[in-house]
């Protein structure tokens, strides 16, 4: 007799890297209580001057104390940041007091027998020049945080990932190429697999539909039309639509549902499956 395991729930989500919203998050995931957590700009000290509220990871930890498993993959450091028309900005400035990284972070009520951290751009790095960094938009460094369950004694394998950024959410070569390395992440196992995160890219682009050769795409699957706030700089779009839930057939799915929360600049999303 084939054994299913109880429902699981999932909970994705960019927590923004620029917002004073620790408390506002550590409530959220308080409430919510997901057996795993895939959570993207996740953002930890490096020097002690930071200041303490744009330091996610701490929060993250207090609110999910029920989650004894967990990987951070760190994907950039840095001490300050701006950049012209960012944000909806004209020009977007951010301090955050001292070196801090900033990237993936994944937690689970379930052991973790394998992880990695895969760069499908660049490697990590220490940013200080922002002025060059203007010039190459999208050729950032960006990884996705790879990690292996145990969920009653089925393996099933977690992507948590962080999109290459373009302004216009369409795509170039590049997210191409970062997504047939997704798919490279995804062929290596012959179990069940989640791809999820913030990709920075519409769904309609040939990077995203490239990933149907190996998932389904939930987001299209229930008609998902935004995983933004209204307040985001693209809702005229008539899917503003950058943040996924991915998986494999054998993946059950009880529930998949996009929640209307002010928790960040994106939008969670909640996905209860079985094995």
């Amino acid at each position: 007799m084939l054994y299913v395991s109880k429902s699981i729930k999932l909970l994705c989500l960019n927590v923004s890297l620029f917002d004073d919203n620790n408390a506002k998050l550590a409530k959220f995931l308080k409430e919510e209580k997901p057996d795993i957590v895939c959570l993207q700009e996740v953002s930890r000290k490096v020097d002690d001057s930071a200041y303490d509220e744009f330091i996610s990871k701490d929060f993250v930890d207090t609110a999910t104390t029920h989650l004894p498993f967990s990987s951070y993959a760190p994907n950039w450091s840095l001490k300050d940041f701006w950049q012209k028309n960012f944000h909806g900005k004209e020009l977007f400035e951010h301090d955050f007091g001292g070196i801090v990284e900033y990237g993936n972070y994944t937690k689970s009520k379930f052991s973790i027998t394998s992880k990695k951290s895969v760069f499908v751009q660049g490697k990590y790095e220490y940013i200080t020049d922002w002025e060059e960094f203007a010039k190459h938009p999208g050729e950032e460094s960006r990884n996705v945080l790879v990690v292996d369950l145990q969920i009653d004694g089925q393996n099933v394998r977690i992507l948590n990932y962080h999109g290459i950024w373009s302004r216009d959410k369409r795509g170039t070569s590049r997210t191409e190429a970062a997504s047939t390395m997704l798919l490279q992440l995804a062929r290596e196992v012959d179990y069940p697999t989640i791809l999820c995160g913030d990709f920075n890219l519409f769904p309609d682009t040939k990077s995203m539909q490239m990933l149907n050769e190996k998932f389904v795409s939930l987001v299209d699957e229930y008609k998902i039309t935004h995983t933004r706030p209204q307040s985001n700089e693209l809702s005229s779009e008539k899917r503003n639509v950058v943040d996924y839930m991915l998986v494999t057939n054998d993946i059950i799915i009880d529930s998949f549902t996009v929640l209307d929360s002010d928790v960040s600049d994106h939008l969670p999303l909640v996905l209860e499956f079985r094995v």
